[in-house]
């Protein structure tokens, strides 16, 4: 199994996501905050000791069910996919308003 990693958002809850790619479905879900963004933008590690996050089932195993994508990486770290205005409005938001920087983590 192939995993990677997606942050997203619905407009009014920001997720980040442990997917299966090979079955495109939604491991787990850990509500967005600073601390885990910062680990998803900044080392990762392994996707697969990620303990924290709910377990999924139902019409929530779809990644497209939980927002529009900001960001997706690869479990070696590649970005696969981005909205760059998503992207850095979400970094305005979590962190450069706060007067930190992600690799901080709040």
């Amino acid at each position: 199994m192939s995993l990677s990693a997606e942050w997203r958002a619905d407009g009014k809850i920001e997720t980040v996501l442990v997917i299966d790619r090979t079955e495109n479905t939604v491991q787990k879900a850990i509500v967005a905050d600073p601390l885990v963004l910062s680990r998803l933008l900044t080392d990762m590690g392994n996707l697969r000791t990620w303990d924290i996050g709910q377990e999924i089932k139902g019409d929530k195993l779809s990644p497209d069910s939980w927002g529009r994508l900001v960001i997706a990486r690869s479990e070696t770290g590649e970005v696969i996919d981005m909205d760059p205005e998503k992207f850095w409005d979400g970094i305005y938001v979590w962190f450069r308003s706060r007067g930190v920087d992600y690799t901080d983590g709040g």
